[in-house]
């Protein structure tokens, strides 16, 4: 049993081993898309601005500047080392090093050629780009999620209609600055919110609504009495039936 974890141990090592001389060990799927998260929330939390455009292109230049150059560093390094001892490199160090600062370069542009460049170009971009999108899709996934819980823009004007009518708030009008101090509030668009606020406030726009837009606007209203009863606001329903007698009787 001892012998069979010791055999599994130095097989997993071998791999590992393997994989950092082929430079595969930097290259999984997995690890460049927990890269490119942590890379981009750490950015975003400095600079809100911040891109996913810009984090593919940080990680690019991380490839070159930090994965290439320790993997090259230890991979020459260590043949330096090695070579330094078995053909005596401390008799004649002078030699030696001169020797290494001409080999250097020759090992590096192969290694160019035949591992960092074809597998930037065939591996680590296409799984970084795969990356970049998959998150950028999480993040409209979650946006989506989000607008979805939201109550609709008819019912936000419902909603401060009702605090408008039961705290005698000033009184709001269909025009540009009732429209914004709902866009204040909700961050949703003002023209959008001036159109409900003329449905709401006005009888004129009720005038040739669709069967079809009746039964949306219903819901919204149902959509709101929802809302008011989990809130336990009860004055606030007593005007919205209010509204909602005289909307659909007008």
């Amino acid at each position: 049993m001892v012998t069979l974890k010791k055999g599994k141990v130095m097989k997993e090592l071998m791999n590992r081993a393997i994989d950092f001389l082929t430079f595969d060990a930097h290259l999984p799927s997995q690890q460049i898309s927990l890269q490119f998260s942590e890379t981009h929330h750490k950015r975003q939390a400095e600079i809100d601005e911040w891109s996913t455009v810009a984090t593919r292109q940080q990680l690019i230049s991380s490839y070159w500047s930090s994965l290439v150059t320790c993997h090259f560093a230890v991979f020459f390094g260590g043949s330096a080392g090695i070579s330094f001892l078995i053909l005596g490199g401390f008799y004649q160090p002078d030699l030696f090093l001169a020797t290494m600062f001409i080999v250097c370069p020759i090992v590096y542009l192969g290694f160019y050629i035949f591992q960092y460049r074809p597998k930037f170009n065939s591996i680590y971009l296409p799984r970084l780009e795969t990356a970049k999108e998959a998150y950028e899709k999480k993040q409209i996934e979650q946006i989506e999620k989000c607008r979805q819980a939201q109550l609709s823009n008819f019912s936000l004007a419902l909603f401060f209609y009702v605090l408008y009518k039961t705290n005698n708030l000033k009184a709001i009008s269909c025009d540009d600055h009732s429209a914004n101090l709902l866009k204040k509030l909700y961050g949703v668009d003002s023209g959008s919110m001036k159109k409900n606020l003329e449905l709401i406030l006005g009888t004129a726009k009720r005038k040739n609504i669709s069967d079809r837009k009746i039964t949306e606007l219903r819901n919204r209203f149902t959509e709101t009495y929802e809302y008011l009863e989990a809130l336990g606001f009860s004055a606030g329903i007593e005007k919205l039936k209010e509204l909602e007698a005289s909307f659909f009787n007008a």
